[in-house]
């Protein structure tokens, strides 16, 4: 009989199994060593994806250090809970304070672990599955030494599956292709892999083969981890940009899809691919801000799930459009030069406006040469203020890339040396 079912409080099966030394401990090699070779106990706080190890871990420290352990969660304690266990601190000694979630806590929330952290009367091992750089007060991280988990790879889950298999003795029959679809949805949480194989095993009877067919009918359809308020937005849309950066359309439609899929705001992609289309494609390609702006248009006009349609028209030509930053590059040099002069300006008189007799009288606009009067639609003119001549700054550098080479071409031939 599976000891799952022996288990009369239903304790989950992730739980049931945990480990209990380090060698039944899977993933995290480097993490593990080095919080192996910790000999005095002190402050930790642990972040990465959901079902990584982060409160084995934190299980495994306490234990090793020989040192009575409470667990909290911030979604539901606060500070009242927390102080009761400093009080005990104080009291016994000192004690090993597990704080899963400790992104859920305000700033000032956290500030009330600052002294007895500081005092070691708790030994603080946090967890969370942000960026601690965002949601953690430095003072607090200041304090603790960080370490980064990272999701588990197919191997490590398939020695968890196994191992875990073989602790609750059961006789069914898992196909390898169930198994990869285990491991597909599961995405390397442990957690989550060890909850699908929980209702398998209460769905499934002794000796039965999981089809399948049968896995679909137990698990349902499964949705893409894909969390708009976490670092894997940031994360995603960063590789989706540098992908099409990169001239690659097959991985930058990879993470269009894992976005649309995962329920992004099909605007919030469209945006950035209009200042993508500006920045990195610029005079390039001159189609591609165009483009851009009419997949703007027509996601914002016809919605999902038709949006996907240009979404991925537009993806597919800026990530195959030849590239240049030279635009990007040159409004910004242009913005700090203007900011390191830091004074005003003479606009040369011929340039001037001329609106009103008054302006006329003083001479504004004379002198301007209208290019279309000349050979060839061009003269050459000072634009600058007089006072940067004779070397006048140059922004733009225009590259050889697809349409823009053309562009370098005029400007090398109107004004030479200059470009």
């Amino acid at each position: 009989m599976d000891s799952l079912f022996s288990n009369s409080k239903q304790v989950p099966l992730a739980h049931l199994v945990r480990p209990k030394t380090w060698s039944e401990f899977v993933g995290q090699t480097k993490v593990v060593a080095a919080l192996r070779s910790i000999t005095k106990p002190t402050s930790i706080l642990f972040y990465g994806p959901p079902g990584t190890g982060k409160t084995t871990l934190a299980h495994l420290l306490a234990e090793s250090w020989k040192l009575e352990k409470r667990y909290l969660s911030c979604v539901t304690s606060g500070v009242k809970e927390v102080r009761e266990v400093l009080e005990e601190g104080k009291r016994l000694g000192t004690i090993v304070l597990f704080l899963d979630e400790i992104h859920r806590f305000s700033s000032s929330q956290q500030d009330a672990l600052l002294s007895a952290v500081e005092e070691g009367e708790i030994i603080l091992i946090a967890a969370t599955t942000e960026n601690p750089s965002f949601r953690v007060n430095k003072a607090l991280l200041s304090r603790m030494l960080v370490y980064r988990l990272t999701t588990l790879t197919e191997e490590e889950e398939d020695q968890i599956f196994l191992s875990c298999l073989e602790k609750q003795n059961t006789n069914r029959t898992i196909s390898e292709t169930v198994k990869q679809e285990l491991f597909r949805r599961s995405a390397g949480d442990a957690r989550k892999l060890l909850g699908y194989l929980e209702r398998i095993l209460f769905a499934t009877k002794e000796g039965e083969a999981i089809t399948d067919e049968r896995l679909s009918e137990i698990l349902g359809d499964t949705l893409v981890t894909y969390d708009k308020n976490s670092e894997s937005h940031y994360d995603i849309i960063s590789a989706f940009i540098k992908s099409l950066r990169g001239s690659d359309p097959d991985a930058a439609l990879f993470y269009l899809a894992l976005m649309l899929e995962g329920g992004e705001d099909p605007l919030f992609i469209a945006r950035r691919l209009v200042i993508f289309a500006s920045e990195d494609v610029g005079n390039a390609s001159v189609h591609a801000l165009p483009l851009a702006i009419a997949t703007w248009q027509a996601v914002e006009r016809v919605g999902m799930p038709e949006g996907r349609i240009p979404l991925g028209q537009c993806t597919t030509f800026l990530a195959s459009a030849p590239k240049s930053n030279a635009s990007y590059v040159a409004i910004n040099q242009a913005l700090s030069y203007v900011k390191q002069r830091n004074r005003s300006f003479q606009i040369p008189n011929h340039l001037r406006n001329a609106p009103t007799v008054t302006h006329k009288n003083e001479g504004a606009g004379v002198g301007y040469k209208y290019p279309h009067d000349f050979p060839g639609h061009f003269l050459k003119e000072r634009y600058f203020p007089e006072s940067f001549y004779p070397n006048p700054p140059s922004f733009y550098e225009p590259t050889n890339q697809g349409m823009e080479k053309n562009l370098k071409e005029q400007l090398e031939r109107l004004w030479g040396d200059r470009y």
